[in-house]
């Protein structure tokens, strides 16, 4: 019962030790990645949310890093990681 407990007040609590800013190369743009205590991240742009990440939490603290393709979009992944398959291409509304 404790550990159902635990596991629900964790989930989806916002860790703003872990946000991290993303400037375009032009410098025109940014996007914020804010990640939870299950290290699972949500992308702003211009204080929109535009990519929720709905998989499993991780059970140790995980850093995401952005990659932008373009000004219109960027790549979300995990980098030197053994989750490879954690990577999100996002396109950027205009």
């Amino acid at each position: 019962m404790i550990l159902i407990i635990a596991v629900l007040l964790f989930t989806g609590c916002h860790d703003p030790d872990l946000d991290q800013t993303f400037e375009s190369p032009f410098g025109n743009d940014e996007v914020v990645v804010m990640v939870d205590y299950l290290s699972c991240p949500d992308v702003f742009y211009d204080g929109e949310c535009i990519f929720e990440y709905d998989g499993p939490g991780f059970n140790e603290t995980v850093y995401w890093d952005v990659e932008w393709i373009s000004e219109d979009e960027i790549r979300l992944y995990i980098p030197g990681s053994r989750w490879t398959n954690q990577v999100y291409y996002i396109d950027i509304p205009r």
